[in-house]
């Protein structure tokens, strides 16, 4: 079994993904144009035929399955289970974004006047919730977590930069959450979400640094 199908979430998120993607080729015309990027504005910019579309989220499954299968077959064990926390659920809630992604493309296509910057917004919050949360449960591996070449020399290091990883993302994932519900789309709102997703590792990364200058 690979890593991305050891979760229940998983085989939930791949249920609604099938249903919204099977509703989506039956529902809109074939002819429809659907969006897949949309800019900084939160407007769409770019379009493709239905059946490339809804193609899209179905091949990034199948690729992150491949990938799963891969790390999952050919990793060495200690490090899978180093890393497993991690992986067994990151794995699954980017499975569970994809699912969320696919739908409101559906909607959107049904003609349903959605959002997709402000639910990609709210769906990284959560993602970074999840994985905040898990970090902290990681021992030193090559596969997941903050892997720096002091982080992976020192057993401390790496449970205390993961420690506060751990806590800055969660603190981050709340407000992109909050803030993907109250603020409009636009620039702030892409701005807001680059740095919660970017400013937690860095700022954890600098401190690893900092720990290892002073052992």
């Amino acid at each position: 079994m690979t890593l991305l199908l050891r979760s229940p979430i998983a085989l939930v998120a791949g249920g609604i993904l099938f249903s919204a993607t099977l509703v989506g080729y039956l529902a809109i015309p074939a002819e429809a144009l659907l969006p897949i990027h949309w800019g900084v504005d939160g407007t769409a910019d770019a379009f493709w035929p239905r059946n490339r579309a809804l193609a899209l989220a179905p091949v990034a499954v199948a690729v992150l399955a491949a990938f799963s299968f891969v790390v999952g077959r050919f990793a060495p064990q200690a490090e899978l289970q180093a890393g497993r926390h991690i992986a067994e659920v990151t794995l699954p809630a980017i499975l569970a974004l994809f699912a969320a992604i696919q739908t409101v493309i559906v909607l959107i296509g049904l003609g349903g006047d959605l959002s997709m910057t402000r639910v990609i917004a709210f769906g990284l919050g959560l993602l970074s919730i999840v994985v905040g949360n898990v970090l902290p449960k990681s021992q030193p591996n090559g596969l997941a977590g903050i892997r720096l070449p002091w982080t992976l020399a020192d057993n401390a290091n790496w449970r205390a930069t993961h420690r506060l990883a751990g806590l800055l993302m969660v603190c981050a994932g709340i407000t992109l959450a909050l803030l993907a519900l109250v603020m409009s789309t636009g620039p702030a709102l892409a701005a807001a979400t680059i740095a919660a997703l970017l400013l937690p590792v860095a700022i954890a990364a600098l401190y690893s640094y900092h720990i290892a200058r002073r052992s």
